[in-house]
């Protein structure tokens, strides 16, 4: 029998914070791939580069004072073009774990009529992103 990993516990922290109110959460990673085909190669032929990544994170606008990072304090991290610490994990011993350094690259904040104000941010990744599993 399959265990699946579960959405509702896999978290963003900032440093040892959780975001407050979190949705949803998106690790993204790419490689750039560099064209090595010559006239002398049968079809193309291709080698790894850089490495790239980025987070994306959807949540409940809040104003509440926590012990989690709220919106004024992701706000601010954006506007101070500040470096943070990520991980995003579910906590459970010997599952995935995605760590390293980003900044809040963009964000959206979108307000229906009759709803509660929706944030989305983008952490774009700086240097390299670990992959690992919880201790």
């Amino acid at each position: 029998m399959s265990t699946f990993y579960q959405g509702k516990i896999m978290r963003l922290k900032v440093g040892a914070k959780t975001i407050f109110h979190e949705v949803d959460v998106t690790v993204n990673g790419s490689t750039d791939f560099k064209e090595v085909s010559t006239k002398d190669t049968a079809s193309s032929e291709w080698t790894p580069g850089d490495q790239s990544w980025n987070v994306s994170v959807n949540a409940k606008a809040s104003a509440d004072t926590t012990t989690d990072e709220n919106t004024a304090t992701l706000l601010g991290y954006w506007e101070n073009k500040t470096k943070i610490s990520i991980t995003v994990s579910d906590g459970i011993t010997g599952n995935v774990t995605f760590a390293g350094d980003a900044y809040i690259e963009s964000f959206d904040a979108s307000s229906p009529n009759d709803e509660t104000v929706d944030m989305s941010y983008t952490l774009k990744g700086s240097g390299k992103l670990t992959i690992g599993t919880t201790a």
